[in-house]
């Protein structure tokens, strides 16, 4: 038996990559041009596999770069001019906040510890919001319908950190106007890529901003709008990444997005009932509303590390909290992890003693 890893990212690769990367060389995918029109069909295949799986409406438009924190980087520059609000859960949440000071922005933080955002604390006027799906440091979740309400009250732009539950979490993209994840994590590929999705409405109001400041480079939103609909990036990309995100994707467009909800509820309600029967274990978030269904956190009595080593000596690698927390374990529950897996993790959780 080879290692498992539940750590909440980077993650067990998802089962069909290795396959992939083996066709990718056959085929000398990794060495052709980035301006061929070999290229240039694995993108737009990539591009039209995102659109179909996630169900992404028209009007919405996907740019590929670096990273989720380049995004939130791009975000700040292409799409606000003097202030920003951003609703804060944790860690990666604060992390965004944190870009927007360092840029000059004024924004606005909403702290939230280990509860629902407070829709009616949250003013309407904001250039834009940002608030998350799913908080990896913390374990909180933000469900379609909170987002629903908040987009019913916020007129302004509305943007959706996705990274660790997409396409886990459903939600209604009508609802933001961009989102954005990495694809280390629920789409169980090496890291090195970040998705952004974007509308028309930021367009307009990148169009109007790029006037007024400078809103990048290369990575512009004009600039990475314009090479995607010709399907190309502005730089040499990371063709590895898009290659594979596209063949996976065609993989989980055949086991369904449906089915991959409905696992992703049972193996993460057998965890937590599993955390909430055992002596040494308890949830971190208490209330059921917001507890992550693909980041599972939970308090433990003695040193995570003692967890971790019996687990590993099993080959199940799970993670530590998030930062200096020395008394809590991070567990992934990501498509990739079959509900056989998820029974043997919980099985030999019960015999931790």
């Amino acid at each position: 038996m080879k290692d498992i890893f539940f750590t909440p990212g980077p993650s067990e690769l998802f089962f069909t990559v290795e396959d992939h990367i083996k066709n990718g060389f056959k085929n000398n995918i990794y060495s052709i041009s980035h301006r061929s029109s070999e290229f240039k069909i694995i993108y737009e295949e990539c591009i039209n596999r995102l659109k179909s799986f996630l169900r992404i409406p028209q009007g919405y438009h996907i740019a590929f770069l670096s990273s989720t924190n380049e995004i939130w980087e791009r975000i700040i520059q292409n799409l606000i001019e003097e202030e920003s609000g951003h609703c804060i859960n944790g860690a990666f949440s604060k992390k965004f906040y944190d870009f927007a000071i360092l840029n000059k922005i004024n924004a606005t933080a909403y702290n939230y510890k280990n509860q629902e955002y407070k829709i009616n604390e949250i003013a309407n006027s904001h250039e834009l919001l940002a608030i998350t799906l799913n908080e990896t440091s913390t374990g909180i979740m933000c469900d379609g319908d909170t987002i629903r309400k908040i987009r019913s009250k916020i007129d302004s732009l509305i943007a959706l950190d996705c990274v660790s539950g997409i396409p886990s979490l459903p939600f209604n993209i009508n609802d933001v106007d961009t989102f954005y994840f990495s694809v280390q994590k629920c789409f169980g590929l090496p890291s090195g890529l970040g998705v952004w999705v974007y509308n028309d409405k930021c367009l307009d109001k990148h169009n109007k901003l790029k006037e007024k400041k400078n809103t990048g480079t290369y990575h512009s939103l004009h600039k990475l709008h314009e090479m995607s609909q010709k399907f190309q990036t502005p730089e040499t990309p990371n063709v590895l990444s898009i290659y594979l995100l596209s063949k996976v994707l065609n993989d989980m467009m055949k086991i369904g997005i449906e089915n991959i909800i409905r696992d992703t509820n049972y193996k993460s309600s057998l965890l937590y009932n599993t955390i909430n029967k055992h002596e040494s274990f308890s949830p971190y978030i208490n209330d059921k509303n917001i507890q992550s269904k693909t980041v599972i956190i939970s308090n433990c009595k003695k040193e995570s590390d003692y967890y971790i080593d019996i687990l590993k000596n099993k080959r199940l690698i799970i993670g530590k909290g998030y930062g200096k927390v020395k008394n809590q374990i991070r567990i992934a529950n990501f498509p990739t992890h079959s509900k056989e897996v998820f029974e043997l993790l919980c099985d030999e959780i019960t015999h931790i003693k």
